[in-house]
C-alpha cells in the first residue's frame, strides 16, 4: 500500500513538472507581445546596451543611433536585471534578441519549479508540496512573464533560491548557508530594491529563532554577504552622484500609490495613471518630504476614505488578478498571439487558476496569521515552522511595502510561488486540527 502511494506520488511529480515546463515553453514560444520593448523594458533593455557597447550604465534611448555617442550615466533603475539581459543584447532591439531573452527566461522559469519543489518539501510533505507544486506549475501569471523583457522572472526565481538556502540552513544552521542566503538575497535586491528593508526583518526573526547570541551570529554573516554584492553599487553611486541611490522610483512608489483605487478624484478615465490627470502631480512629485506631505495632508482632509484605501483595500488590489496597470487579465503589455488565446488547454489551466484564485489569497492571508499563534508549535516541528515563517514573513514584508506605495498586482507575480506555499500550509494546519480533535474526541 505505502510503495503504491509512493509510486503515485513519483507519477504525479513527473506529470506536474512536464506540465509546467510544457506551458512555459509553448507560451514563450507562441506568444508574440506588441511592441515589446516599451516603458520599463525600453529602460531595462537601454541599461543593457550601453552598459555592453559603452561600459556606462544609462537609459539613454539616444545612444542607439550612434554607437560611438557618450552616454550620461545614471542611477534610477537597480543594476540587477539589465545585467542579465547584457548577456543577450549585441545590438538594437530586433526579434531574434528578444526570441533570445524570451528563451533565456524560459529556462530560468522552468528551474524556479524545480527550486519550488525542493523548497516546498521543507514545509510541506507528500502530496501536499505537490499540490503547491502544481498550483506554480499552472499559474498564468508566471507563465505569461516570461515572454517581457521585464524582471519578474529573474526576481522570482532569486527569490525561490533564497527560500530554499534559508530552508536548509534551518535544517541545519551553518555560516555558509547564512552566507549564500545573505549572497543570493542582494543579488535580488539589485533586481528589486523594494527588498532592501527585508534582511532587517529576517534578522529579527533569526534573532528570536535562535535567540540573541546565535542569532546575531548569523545575523552578521548573512548581512556581510547581502552587503558584499550590493557595495559595488553603493560605492558607483556615491562617487558620480554623491548618493547610494536615486529617488526617483521611490517618489513614483509613493505617489502613484496615493490615488484611491487608482483614480483621480473617482474619475474612471484616469484608472492605473491617476497621476497624469492631477494637476497639481509636478509640486507632489518634488521629492519624498513633499509626498509624504501630500498623503498626510489627505488623511487629515478625508482620514476614513484614506485609512480605507491604505488598511483593507490596497492590500486587496496588490494580491488581486488583474494587471491594472497593462493590458488586463494575465498580460503586462498587449499581445497579439497567446496560447492563452487559442489553445483549449490554456484556456482550461487559466479558467481553473482565476476560479482558484482568491480562496488561495484566503488561505494564505490566514496560513500568514495562524503560523504565529502559540498552539501551533506543538503540530509541527521546530524546523518546519522556522521555514513557514519564514514565507509568512516574505509574505507580509512585500504587502506592509506595497500597502506604503503603489500596490500594484504585477508586483505581486513573483511571490506566487510563496503565495501558493502558505495557501496549501494553512489547508494542512486546518486538516491536521480536524484530525487532532477526532483523535481526542
Amino acid at each position: 500500500m505505502l510503495k503504491s502511494a509512493s509510486w503515485g506520488l513519483l507519477t504525479f511529480l513527473i506529470l506536474t513538472i512536464i506540465i509546467g515546463i510544457y506551458l512555459r515553453n509553448e507560451s514563450g514560444s507562441e506568444t508574440r507581445v506588441i511592441a515589446p520593448v516599451r516603458a520599463d523594458a525600453r529602460d531595462y533593455y537601454m541599461y543593457a546596451y550601453n552598459l555592453r557597447h559603452k561600459q556606462t550604465y544609462s537609459r539613454d534611448v539616444t545612444s542607439l543611433k550612434d554607437v560611438r555617442q557618450p552616454v550620461a550615466p545614471d542611477a534610477v533603475r537597480s543594476p540587477g536585471y539589465p545585467l542579465f539581459l547584457s548577456i543577450f543584447v549585441d545590438g538594437p532591439p530586433d526579434d531574434r534578441t528578444i526570441a533570445k531573452i524570451v528563451f533565456g527566461q524560459m529556462i530560468l522559469s522552468n528551474l524556479a519549479l524545480v527550486l519550488a519543489l525542493c523548497f516546498y518539501s521543507r514545509f510541506l510533505s507528500g502530496g501536499w508540496a505537490l499540490a503547491a507544486l502544481l498550483l506554480t506549475a499552472l499559474s498564468p501569471h508566471l507563465i505569461v512573464a516570461n515572454s517581457y523583457l521585464l524582471a519578474e522572472t529573474l526576481f522570482c526565481l532569486l527569490l525561490v533560491l533564497s527560500g530554499w538556502l534559508l530552508s536548509l540552513f534551518y535544517t541545519g544552521p551553518s555560516l555558509s548557508l547564512a552566507a549564500g542566503s545573505g549572497l543570493v538575497l542582494g543579488l535580488a535586491t539589485l533586481i528589486k530594491p523594494g527588498l532592501q528593508y527585508f534582511p532587517l526583518v529576517l534578522a529579527a526573526l533569526l534573532v528570536v529563532q535562535y535567540g540573541r547570541r546565535k542569532g546575531l551570529y548569523f545575523v552578521a554573516v548573512l548581512l556581510i554577504g547581502y552587503l558584499l554584492i550590493l557595495s559595488p553599487w553603493f560605492i558607483r553611486n556615491l562617487k558620480i552622484f554623491h548618493s547610494i541611490s536615486d529617488d526617483t522610483l521611490k517618489i513614483n512608489f509613493l505617489h502613484h500609490g496615493m490615488y484611491p483605487e487608482f483614480k483621480y478624484n473617482g474619475l474612471d478615465k484616469s484608472y492605473g495613471f491617476p497621476y497624469r490627470y492631477d494637476p497639481r502631480s509636478g509640486e507632489i512629485s518634488q521629492s519624498i518630504p513633499s509626498i509624504l506631505n501630500e498623503i498626510a495632508r489627505r488623511f487629515r482632509h478625508e482620514p476614513a476614505k484614506y485609512l480605507n484605501w491604505y488598511l483593507i483595500r490596497k492590500p486587496a488590489v496588490f494580491w488581486s488578478w488583474n494587471i491594472i496597470q497593462g493590458a488586463g487579465d494575465v498580460f503586462i503589455y498587449p499581445v497579439d498571439t497567446t496560447p492563452y488565446q487559442s489553445n483549449l488547454f490554456f484556456r482550461w489551466t487559466h479558467r481553473l487558476m482565476r476560479y482558484l484564485h482568491w480562496p488561495l489569497v484566503l488561505l494564505c492571508a490566514a496560513g500568514c496569521l495562524m503560523i504565529w499563534l502559540p498552539g501551533i508549535k506543538y503540530r509541527y516541528p521546530e524546523k518546519t515552522l522556522y521555514v513557514a515563517q519564514f514565507v509568512a514573513t516574505l509574505l507580509l514584508y512585500f504587502t506592509a511595502i506595497h500597502v506604503i506605495g503603489a500596490p500594484f498586482p504585477r508586483y505581486s507575480i513573483p511571490l506566487q510561488p510563496f503565495l501558493y506555499g502558505m495557501a496549501v500550509f494553512c489547508l494542512h494546519m486546518f486538516y491536521t486540527s480536524v484530525i487532532n480533535r477526532k483523535i481526542t474526541s
